[in-house]
Order: C-alpha cells, then sequence, then structure tokens
C-alpha cells in the first residue's frame, strides 16, 4: 500500500461517485476505475458496491482504509525518527488547511519556509474543518491549521491566530447604519439589523453556519436563504456578485472582487475564531515540521 492508493479509495468513499472523485485527484475517470480494480484485484475483494447512481465501501473497503491509515501512520513515524537522527534539512512536511486559507496564509509560508529549509518539500493538502480534524486524528499530516476548539486529550496545538467575525454586504446595497467602535476592525452595525435581510449560506454542517445560526437563536433574527454554497471563498464571490449578504471571517477580503463588498463589524461581541496548528498529542513533531512551525509563529498575521 503507498500513499496514493489510501487517497483514492478515501477520495472515491467521499465523493460516492467516480467522476466527483476523479475530478478532486485531478485524473480521468477511466484512469480511477482501472486503479481501484487493480487494488481489489491485490486484495482479492471489492473494495465498494457499484450502483448506477453512487460508490459505497464494502466491510472489506472500510477494513483497507482502516489498517492503511494505520500503515501510513507508522511509515511516517519512522521516516520522521530516522529523518531526525539524520538531523538533516531535507524530507517532506505535510500541512493540511481549508482551501481559503491555503490561498490566504499558505504562500507567505512556503515563501519563508523555503529560505529556511530550503531542501524541504512543503505538502499542503486542503480539506473543512471536519476533514482536517479527521486526518490529523488519523496522522494524515505533520498538523492542520485549523479552528479552536479541539479535543485536547487527543491533540496538541499551538494557537496562531484570532479572526473577527465581520459582515459582507454586496455594494448595490443600500449603507447600513453604523458606528465606530474601539477594537473593531470596521464601521459596527447592530446585528438585529440583519432581520429579514437575504444571506448566502454555507452547509449546515460547517462551523460558520452553526454560528450564524446561533446569531439568529441569540438576537430572534429570521433571514431569507439566498444561496447555499459549500466552501467561503463561493460565499464572498457570491456576495461580490449582489447575491446577498454573508457572515465571514477576517480575512476573506482579498476574495471579494474589488469594490463589490462593504464590510461591517459587529456592535455585540461575536466570539472571535481562533486559528491553530493541530496535531496529535502521541507524535512528536519531527525537527522540520518544528521549523515550519516556528516559521508560522514568527509571522504577523494582522499585517500579512
Amino acid at each position: 500500500m503507498n500513499t496514493r492508493q489510501l487517497r483514492y479509495v478515501q477520495v472515491l468513499a467521499k465523493t460516492g461517485s467516480f467522476s466527483r472523485a476523479a475530478e478532486e485527484l485531478n485524473i480521468t475517470q477511466p484512469s480511477l476505475s482501472q486503479y481501484i480494480k487493480k487494488i481489489e484485484r491485490e486484495i482479492g475483494l471489492p473494495l465498494f458496491d457499484r450502483t448506477e447512481s453512487f460508490v459505497r465501501l464494502t466491510d472489506a473497503g472500510r477494513v483497507y482504509i482502516d489498517a492503511g491509515r494505520k500503515i501510513l501512520d507508522l511509515e511516517h513515524r519512522m521516516e520522521t525518527q530516522i529523518a531526525d537522527l539524520q538531523a538533516g534539512e531535507t524530507g517532506s512536511v505535510i500541512v493540511g488547511t481549508s482551501p481559503v486559507r491555503s490561498v490566504g496564509m499558505m504562500p507567505q509560508i512556503a515563501r519563508r519556509y523555503r529560505e529556511v529549509c530550503p531542501g524541504v518539500h512543503l505538502v499542503v493538502r486542503e480539506g473543512t474543518t471536519l476533514e482536517l480534524n479527521d486526518g490529523a486524528l488519523h496522522g494524515e499530516y505533520d498538523f492542520c491549521i485549523t479552528v479552536l476548539p479541539v479535543n485536547e486529550r487527543v491533540f496538541s496545538y499551538e494557537k496562531i491566530t484570532e479572526e473577527e467575525l465581520v459582515l459582507a454586504v454586496p455594494e448595490s446595497y443600500s449603507a447600513m447604519e453604523s458606528r465606530n467602535m474601539e477594537g473593531r476592525r470596521y464601521p459596527a452595525v447592530d446585528a438585529r439589523q440583519l432581520n429579514g435581510q437575504r444571506f448566502v449560506m454555507v452547509t449546515e454542517t460547517q462551523l460558520m453556519q452553526q454560528t450564524l445560526e446561533n446569531l439568529c437563536l441569540d438576537y430572534d433574527l429570521e433571514l431569507e436563504q439566498a444561496a447555499v454554497v459549500k466552501s467561503l471563498a463561493a460565499q464572498i464571490m457570491m456576495v461580490s456578485e449582489g447575491i446577498g449578504m454573508a457572515l465571514v471571517p477576517t480575512g476573506m477580503e482579498r476574495f471579494a472582487r474589488p469594490g463589490s463588498v462593504r464590510f461591517y463589524s459587529f456592535e455585540q461581541s461575536l466570539p472571535r475564531r481562533e486559528v491553530a496548528a493541530v496535531w496529535r498529542r502521541d507524535r512528536e513533531l519531527s525537527r522540520i515540521a518544528k521549523a515550519l512551525l516556528r516559521v508560522i509563529r514568527g509571522m504577523d498575521w494582522d499585517k500579512a
């Protein structure tokens, strides 16, 4: 088994579709189908039940993924320990992060890290918060950059920065009543002004959507659903096109089309999103992973 084999099976299991899995893996559908069949021939059992509309894991498929994660985790630990014994600044570091932070944070991190460890290969894997936590749990990354809280009995973490939650409003909408407040990045609005407004939302399993729902409960708001998207980047682009408002973390400004969105802070004290590097507590970070963490620690994200 190798990393590619396990990843192909994992992505197909997650998407439930050869076409969607092939698109995510950036390969052709026939190539993926042949690759899965090859793995199934090697182990002598089907990994997936196939129907016309979807595929799902068999019992053998679930055993394969679970065992594969453990094997690759042990392999990664061995490589880490050998690399540390060699004390050479070579090898690879795997970091999990969201698509938004992959664009907003990782280029600056990669540039500075290359200056410190020019011989190290930095691998960035994207996922939702749930996928990142699951990947960190199963040792798929050296560490991931995600939002707190996490299970501190399982994970160690180091806080990187905080994100204020702000309101993104299409420029085509009328200006909202606001005032300047100390400690707020933008002019602040009363959350009760949002009642009845059209909102671009993310899927219900995402933390930002849960935060928006809590805001509605706290201030007795009823919002009109203008659209539902999976990613924060897609959400802010919808706002740019005038589809509706959105609740977003700071940092999303860079994804908005210039001059298309106004941003407001809130008069109310909304919880801030704490962003941290997270890794499994029972895994010692390698020398090169620690070097990457030092690079991240030394950056000023308010100015980045």
